[in-house]
């Protein structure tokens, strides 16, 4: 029976299982190059407690790896398409407190530290553009990188994938903290930071705290921060993507729109240190575009949009606005400047005797009915209007 989790042991366990391996056999007289002291290749051992889960239906590995220490390593770390990467606590700030990964030395192989596999087909030679990454994840990780070396890319569908107290710390010029594809799944409670402790605050040129890759659908982000990066979020082409309580400090510009945002919302967002909001360099199709967007300037200062062609837009201290096609470029709604809404109840005199109840009104309306009421004038009872006590 396959397991549908591994636990990776603590350095101390490996090198301690590693010493006694070696005594067993030279107990027994079989010669053995051992050495407990020598560094451990953790790339290859996860890669193949991967070997040791169950398969999903497509033939690729499924299944949970929990990490219960933090491990070095100088090479990409390649997730399978189905495979959940969870720490055993909740990640801190620092790399001590947490379970993830270091770089280990100057050297290292790859883009990115941690990257998810892309689908396979179950029909060899077919294309996967309808095969998605179901139950990938990961959570409860920080990963400690090196300028020049991006951090984490993760691809994602569904319910059944989550990115959750994920840290990125360190990845410093020209690099990604979080790349995102995918669809349909919630990141949430993540931190990127081209800046680990100990190194001075400052924007990093060319950083991207998350970039979401490509084309992506209905992602929701929430309770995310970026420090230090010159981009907090950038996506290219992004349909229904909500965004909620992002915070940024000392990145230069917290928003950017590379291509295309279909039904794009920033709700309740803090962008710190910095002049800029949202840069948009292009819509590629202004007539379905549309970017809402609210929060504030925390420094006291006013915020800039660029947008098509060559306008900007200046806000106040509060921002809220929404960006909608206008011609062949686009135009901002100041929702603060808009007129103000009546917030009195208002008391449908012709509705139900009990709606004052509902208006939140302790008198009950006068009643007028919509027909008139009958009078009688001495001789005759009419609707009509009546003279000198006798009818028309």
């Amino acid at each position: 029976m396959t397991n549908k989790a591994e636990i990776i042991p603590t350095r101390e366990e490996a090198k301690a299982e590693l010493a006694k391996a070696k005594e067993v056999l030279d107990s027994y007289g079989i010669e053995n190059s051992i050495d407990p002291e020598a560094p451990i290749d953790w790339v290859d051992y996860i890669d193949k407690a991967q070997d040791r889960i169950g398969k999903s239906g497509s033939g690729q590995r499924s299944g949970s790896i929990i990490l219960t220490d933090s491990y070095p390593i100088n090479k990409t770390l390649y997730l399978d398409a189905h495979v959940t990467l969870e720490g055993a606590v909740r990640a801190k700030f620092t790399m001590g407190g947490s379970h993830g990964f270091y770089i280990d030395g100057d050297d290292f192989d790859g883009e990115f530290m941690l990257e998810w596999r892309k689908p396979t087909s179950r029909h060899r030679g077919t294309t996967v553009h309808n095969y998605s990454n179901f139950g990938a994840g990961i959570h409860q990780v920080h990963v400690q990188s090196k300028p020049g070396t991006s951090g984490v890319y993760f691809r994602g569908a569904q319910q059944s994938c989550r990115v959750d107290n994920l840290i990125v710390r360190g990845f410093g010029e020209n690099a990604v903290g979080i790349q995102l594809a995918g669809d349909t799944y919630t990141v949430r409670d993540t931190f990127s930071d081209a800046s680990k402790s100990g190194e001075k605050s400052q924007t990093r040129e060319g950083s991207t705290g998350f970039k979401l890759k490509d084309r992506v659908y209905s992602l929701a982000l929430n309770n995310i921060t970026t420090h230090n990066c010159a981009y907090g979020i950038e996506w290219s082409d992004a349909h229904q993507l909500l965004i909620t309580n992002f915070e940024s400090e000392l990145t230069e510009t917290p928003l950017r729109s590379t291509y295309q945002s279909m039904g794009v919302t920033i709700r309740n967002a803090s962008f710190r240190h910095t002049d800029w909001i949202l840069d948009i360099a292009k819509a590629r199709f202004p007539n379905d575009y549309q970017i809402k967007l609210d929060g504030m300037m925390a420094d006291h200062k006013k915020g800039v949009i660029n947008y098509p062609i060559n306008k900007t837009w200046e806000s106040s201290k509060l921002f809220d606005v929404t960006i909608i096609g206008e011609g062949k470029g686009l135009k901002v709604i100041d929702h603060r400047k808009s007129p103000g809404v009546n917030t009195v109840p208002i008391v449908d005199s012709g509705s139900h005797p009990a709606a004052h109840i509902c208006s939140g009104s302790t008198t009950p309306p006068l009643h007028h009915s919509t027909t008139p009421e009958p009078t009688t004038s001495g001789c005759c009872t009419t609707t009509e209007p009546t003279t000198s006590g006798c009818c028309l």
